[in-house]
């Protein structure tokens, strides 16, 4: 399936170094190149064709076409290991802001014929990282309805900060990713999380979900992944844990499509049966 020129849904791990431009040129390019490699052996197990790292410079933007949840794991790891970097003796020490999110991403092909990156996904990513604290890692709701639906641990690793404004006043809900030396979120806490959560977005009333066949499932997921990629799969599977009819399930998988006219086109598939 080509890629280029096409927009996708992904993941996109948005890390910045705090203070950067302060620093003089040689403490730069000391702390860059650490940074980078750090970074660099984090990721060198993804696939180069699901992913596409962007320099800003002062940080990279990871966008990732796999599972989400791998990335959650890799981001962890690159927050505790900024983390412990402040318990070594040395002259250059730094931190870093992490943001996480999940949203759509258009893959381009730049002037250098290399694979670049645009959208909202990014956008909303870098904007989750900018609400951070150093070596604080956070995630938009979007990333956190997605993996925290994937196994109940997961689920626990998070924590509601609630409702934050970007400089263009765009509202955003956040979440923060328990650190080393958190203390884990307590029962109470979660069932108060999750009952501000049901208040604020609450469920629309459907009937209760339906076993869905394998081919249903795999039909849906092969259409889906035509106008999002690879997130198909765990779309689907989250979908249809709330579905109670394909119609449902399909209306439920548009929402995931960003173009009004590929929604549509995605629709009709279910209605003309292709």
């Amino acid at each position: 399936m080509d890629r280029k020129n096409r927009t996708w849904l992904c993941t996109v791990l948005f890390l910045d170094i705090v203070g950067y431009s302060k620093l003089s040129v040689d403490r730069q390019m000391v702390i860059k190149q650490h940074f980078s490699e750090t970074v660099g052996e984090a990721i060198s197990d993804f696939p180069d064709e699901d992913c596409i790292n962007l320099d800003t410079g002062d940080g990279i933007a990871i966008c990732f076409l796999g599972d989400p949840e791998d990335l959650l794991f890799v981001a962890v790891g690159l927050r505790d290991n900024f983390e412990d970097l402040q318990n070594l003796d040395m002259n250059n020490k730094y931190t870093v802001r992490l943001g996480i999110n999940l949203g759509p991403v258009k893959i381009i092909e730049d002037i250098n014929g290399q694979r670049n990156t645009i959208g909202d996904g990014i956008n909303v990513a870098q904007r989750i990282m900018d609400f951070a604290k150093p070596n604080q890692l956070l995630v938009s709701r979007s990333y956190f309805e997605v993996v925290s639906c994937l196994t109940d641990s997961h689920g626990k690793m998070f924590s509601y900060l609630g409702m934050r404004k970007d400089k263009h006043v765009r509202q955003h809900e956040v979440y923060e990713v328990a650190s080393n030396g958190a203390a884990p979120v307590t029962e109470e806490e979660l069932v108060n999380q999750q009952a501000i959560d049901a208040v604020m977005h609450p469920e629309p009333v459907h009937p209760e979900a339906v076993e869905f066949s394998e081919e249903d499932l795999n039909r849906a997921e092969n259409k889906l992944a035509t106008y999002i990629g690879p997130m198909a799969k765990i779309l689907v599977k989250k979908a249809a844990k709330k579905s109670d009819t394909l119609e449902n399930l399909y209306h439920r998988l548009a929402e995931d499509i960003s173009s009004d006219k590929e929604r549509t086109a995605f629709l009709n598939t279910r209605i003309n049966g292709k």
